[in-house]
């Protein structure tokens, strides 16, 4: 069973220059069936509108976040956590002047986004 050390793996860019990410679980460190990762928001930053074709899983871990799911809009603190099911349009932005921060899960190591 590896252990990965999170100082170990390093932030990568992200589809937008104000957030950066890094896959802490994933076919790359072995896993087959799922990935578990990291995103870091600058004040201002917002991921792109979009689905997937498999549910997804994140946590807020820093900052406070904007989450759209669906039709809906939410303000999400350090511990909430949010489901978004498959095919369900979202995003999450950082509104806030500090950095901001979630771990993401999903099930599958091919997922297709598709932005909207």
């Amino acid at each position: 069973m590896p252990i990965i050390r999170s100082s170990e793996v390093q932030f990568g860019p992200g589809a937008t220059p104000d957030y950066k990410r890094r896959v802490l679980v994933g076919p790359e460190r072995g896993a087959g069936a799922i990935t578990l990762g990291e995103v870091m928001m600058d004040p201002g930053a917002s991921l792109p509108l979009h689905t997937h074709r498999i549910e997804e899983s994140m946590v807020i871990t820093k900052g406070t976040m904007t989450a759209v799911l669906g039709d809906e809009t939410y303000i999400l603190n350090p511990g909430d956590a949010i489901l978004v099911p498959a095919w369900v349009k979202h995003l999450l932005a950082n509104k806030g002047t500090e950095t901001a921060g979630f771990l993401f899960f999903y099930p599958g190591v091919e997922v297709q986004l598709e932005r909207v």
